[in-house]
């Protein structure tokens, strides 16, 4: 397997007539394609792109949420000979925009409610969501007629939220393969794995996580219509699902949830020791314990593998010790995506894990993380300035702060960009400072910034507050957070955010270039009121 074709093509046909991909819109919206049938339709979208005039190494916009024609048309691109340009699904019309300047796309595969928004003119579009009526007519392409190689590019993976012009990763088939070969040794994919997509596929970490290492064992890929709650637990219900990827705040809001109903029940305290209990018990006895929990869950749920930011340790441990397995991963879009993860047999909520087979991580002199490997990209599109400022000496240079710990794992400080340096010359990693703040009750999120303070930095932290939370209660929440760091990370000032939540990537990071943008008037409107 060199090829994401031939990797779909070897599950084909050693599965067959096993069940690939399935859809629950609900109740009365339920179908799913088999192995065979994704190989089909595949083979019938490379044919009705090449009906369309596309021609190989041409580019290809993917741009509507997950469902198995997504899928199709994902495949059935590459097998064209074709290179995928995945878009996020909340990106607005003006980013497609540029998005085509830089790529002149001869087709766009586009969801039903984006093309809806549409106000200029594009590239020509065929719905995904009309995908299936579309190829009845159409006869499939012979995969022969285009051959792709390792070393062609299969994707171009545009940064999300950019403002100007956003840099497209450039991912080869090789790259993509790679990592999903090193990957299959962290979770064991199999058939009888059921996954639950939730994340968009347009984003590598689900992509990667979510579909192809699955793929490559002959797993079962789950989609739903909607991300409500019911249908989510519905869908994990009726597919039987054993694993899903997340980032951690679908951790957070699943755990709100299950203490949510427990507060209903009035057995909070009782709950709240058998967590604190269970996690001296062997795993199965946990499962017993809280089995309420896995039956709402679908009654099958085993692992979850959770990536894309930061994972509070004390929440892993909770879910933990419910009787779940929390597989954590680190990666970048460069590096397509996962360069560390731990393993379902091997877990540590302290760390990210160790270095997958074949990829070789390095701790730069001022601690930077530094990637090589067959899965990390050769460069950026059309941009040899990105290219060059982004590798040295061979090695990508993540931006990411860490180290080593005894064991041989990876522990990350923060990013190297966001690092506060004091005019004494102790540096204060935003993000130790910001999971003192969101450890206090009574404190939702937080984002730390450096702000200059005639010839000091004022470490300076952004607060949203839970409903709870008064604006007289600030100083003894920071006080309470100051009291578990260094003196030279101690919080002088604060800014209360007005909103519920940040600024959200798709990813659900917050956006702290908004958040930093906003934070003078912020600042202005405070000391007014304090007048």
């Amino acid at each position: 397997m060199s090829t994401l074709v031939q990797l779909l093509r070897q599950t084909t046909e050693s599965r067959g007539g096993a069940p690939a991909v399935a859809f629950y819109g609900g109740k009365s919206d339920r179908w799913s394609w088999s192995y065979d049938e994704l190989w089909d339709y595949t083979r019938r979208v490379a044919a009705h792109l090449r009906d369309a005039g596309v021609n190989k190494g041409d580019r290809v916009v993917l741009w509507g949420p997950n469902r198995p024609e997504w899928i199709a048309a994902f495949f059935g691109t590459m097998l064209a000979g074709a290179v995928v340009v995945p878009l996020d699904l909340r990106s607005p019309e003006d980013l497609l925009t540029r998005i085509e300047e830089q790529t002149e796309p001869k087709h766009i595969f586009i969801g039903k409610e984006q093309a809806g928004k549409l106000k200029a003119s594009h590239a020509p579009q065929t719905r995904l969501e009309d995908l299936r009526a579309i190829l009845k007519n159409v006869a499939p392409a012979d995969p022969a007629d285009r051959p792709v190689a390792a070393s062609d590019i299969a994707e171009l993976v545009f940064t999300s939220g950019t403002t100007g012009n956003p840099k497209g990763v450039i991912l080869t088939h090789g790259n993509i393969v790679a990592d999903v070969r090193a990957g299959r040794n962290a979770v064991y994919p199999t058939p009888r794995n059921h996954v639950l997509s939730i994340l968009p596929l347009s984003h590598m970490f689900e992509q990667t996580c979510g579909l192809l290492i699955p793929m490559s064992g002959g797993s079962t890929m789950y989609y739903v219509g909607s991300l409500r709650p019911d249908v989510i637990f519905d869908a994990m219900q009726l597919g039987r699902i054993t694993n899903m990827s997340c980032v951690p705040q679908v951790l957070e809001l699943f755990r709100d949830g299950i203490e949510r109903e427990v507060r209903k029940q009035g057995k909070t305290k009782q709950f709240d020791k058998l967590v604190k209990v269970a996690r001296y018990l062997p795993l199965p006895l946990r499962r017993r314990l809280f089995k309420q929990v896995h039956a709402r869950m679908g009654g099958e749920l085993e692992f979850l593998v959770s990536g894309g930011a930061y994972l509070d340790p004390g929440l892993a441990n909770w879910w933990e010790s419910l009787g779940f397995k929390i597989v954590q991963g680190y990666g970048m879009t460069e590096a397509s995506p996962v360069v560390a993860a731990h393993s379902v047999n091997d877990r540590d909520a302290e760390s990210v894990g160790r270095p997958l087979p074949g990829i070789d991580i390095r701790i730069a002199e001022d601690g930077e993380v530094l990637v090589r490997g067959e899965n990390v990209t050769p460069g950026y599109w059309q941009n040899e300035e990105a290219t060059a400022a982004a590798f040295k000496d061979g090695w990508y240079m993540t931006g990411d702060l860490g180290y080593f710990d005894k064991n041989g794992r990876l522990r990350l400080h923060g990013r190297k960009k966001n690092m506060i340096v004091m005019a004494n010359g102790m540096n204060v990693y935003p993000e130790d400072v910001e999971r003192a703040l969101t450890s206090v009750p009574g404190v939702k999120d937080a984002a730390v910034f450096g702000l200059p303070k005639g010839r000091d930095i004022e470490v300076h932290a952004v607060l949203v507050l839970d409903k709870e939370s008064g604006e007289s209660n600030v100083p003894a929440l920071i006080k309470k957070a100051n009291a578990a760091l260094g003196p030279h990370q101690h919080i002088s000032g604060h800014s209360i955010w007005p909103d519920e939540t940040f600024p959200l990537t798709p990813t659900l990071k917050a956006k702290r270039a908004d958040i930093l943008e906003r934070l003078p008037a912020l600042q202005a409107e405070g000391s007014a009121a304090k007048r």
